[in-house]
C-alpha cells in the first residue's frame, strides 16, 4: 500500500502538460546461480505494472518525459535440479527520464531508478537448502529501456502501443549467501509490451 501512495504522490507533484498513462505487460529473465555448491535455475515469471509520465519539454519531433512505475509481485519458482524447492517474489516502483523521438513509428530511451523488493520461501523439500522459512530484501539498481512502437493520432488523446526491452546497469552475478542468492537471482532483463494513451 505504502509503495502505491508512493506511486500516485509523486505522479501528483509532476507539472500538468501532455502525458500518458498505461499498463505495462512483461517477462522477466533472470540467470541461473550456484550456492554452497548446488545450482538454482534462473527465474523467469511474468506480470504487469502501471506506470504514468508527463513531458517536461516537447520539441515536437521529441520530447524529454519524466515517468513513475507500480509493478505487481511475481512469482517464479525456485528450482534445484529437477524438483521445486521454493519461490521467489520480485516487486518495485520506479522512477525515471526518458527521450520519445516522434518518427514514423516511436522510439524511446530511457534511465530508471528501482526500488525493487525481494522475498523467496522454501518448501520442505527447499528447507534443508535454503535454510528453514525464507527471506526478504530490498535492492535498488539503476535500469536502461529502449522502445519501439507506434501511436493513432486523436483530437483528445492517442492510443498508444510499444513493445520495451529493459536490463538493469547493475547487478550481482553471484551468490555467497542467501540473501545475495535472492539478489542474484532478481531480473537481468525485462521485455514487455507497453500500452495506453497520450494526452
Amino acid at each position: 500500500m505504502r509503495n502505491k501512495l508512493l506511486f500516485l504522490s509523486i505522479l501528483a507533484t509532476l507539472p500538468l502538460s501532455a502525458g500518458e498513462f498505461g499498463l505495462l505487460l512483461d517477462k522477466q529473465f533472470g540467470k541461473a546461480q550456484a550456492l554452497s555448491g548446488k545450482s538454482y535455475d534462473a527465474v523467469s515469471p511474468t506480470g504487469f505494472g502501471l506506470r504514468g509520465g508527463v513531458d517536461v519539454l516537447d520539441l515536437k519531433v521529441a520530447a524529454l518525459q519524466l515517468n513513475a512505475t507500480w509493478h505487481n509481485k511475481t512469482t517464479g519458482d525456485l528450482n534445484f535440479g529437477s524438483g521445486k524447492v521454493g519461490e521467489l517474489d520480485n516487486q518495485y516502483w520506479a522512477a525515471g527520464a526518458m527521450v520519445n523521438w516522434k518518427l514514423l513509428v516511436n522510439v524511446g530511451a530511457g534511465v530508471e531508478y528501482r526500488s525493487e523488493k525481494l522475498s523467496w520461501r522454501s518448501n520442505l523439500l527447499g528447507a534443508p537448502i535454503l535454510g528453514a522459512g525464507g527471506g526478504d530484501t530490498t535492492t535498488g539498481r539503476p535500469w536502461a529501456k529502449v522502445n519501439i512502437g507506434f501511436s493513432i493520432p486523436t483530437p483528445v488523446v492517442s492510443p498508444f502501443f510499444v513493445v520495451e526491452v529493459a536490463a538493469p546497469l547493475s547487478k550481482k552475478d553471484s551468490a555467497s549467501t542467501t540473501k545475495d542468492l535472492s539478489e542474484a537471482l532478481a531480473p537481468q532483463v525485462q521485455i514487455g509490451v507497453y500500452g495506453g494513451i497520450r494526452f
